[in-house]
């Protein structure tokens, strides 16, 4: 118990921009759950979350490629995209073989392309957490 505490304790205090590029997959994995409970509180419905982690799970994705896209999406969101296109094009693209980084690259191309998400392109975790309140990938 008390090695997960200072794990846990390590991951709040080293700043994950710190960490070499690219970043860890656990560090992305263990992120997931945190991510799809920011989807639920910006409004992307139950089904939808399901629906999207279950395509995931279902053509294979890791954890840590499942929370790339993830984070992905809901920077979508947060820019404006509409919550029901979650994971749409996400699905379009994993059809099409797309995995891992990518697939992140090709999500991130695509709001690009429709003025949403992040000016520069992907930061790594560890962005500033001034707007989510602790800091996800």
């Amino acid at each position: 118990m008390l090695r997960i505490l200072a794990l846990a304790l390590l991951f709040t205090v080293v700043p994950v921009s710190q960490i070499d590029e690219p970043t860890p997959a656990i560090l992305w994995a263990i992120r997931l759950p945190a991510l799809v409970a920011e989807a639920r509180q910006i409004g992307v419905t139950e089904t939808v979350v399901r629906e999207v982690l279950d395509g995931l799970r279902g053509r294979g994705l890791t954890a840590d490629e499942a929370a790339m896209v993830v984070s992905e999406e809901v920077d979508a969101v947060n820019a404006g995209e509409p919550k029901d296109n979650f994971g749409g094009f996400v699905h379009q693209q994993l059809d099409a073989g797309l995995r891992g980084r990518a697939l992140a690259q090709a999500i991130r191309a695509e709001h690009k392309a429709r003025g949403i998400g992040r000016p520069g392109g992907h930061k790594p975790p560890g962005r500033d957490t001034t707007k989510h309140g602790g800091g996800r990938p």
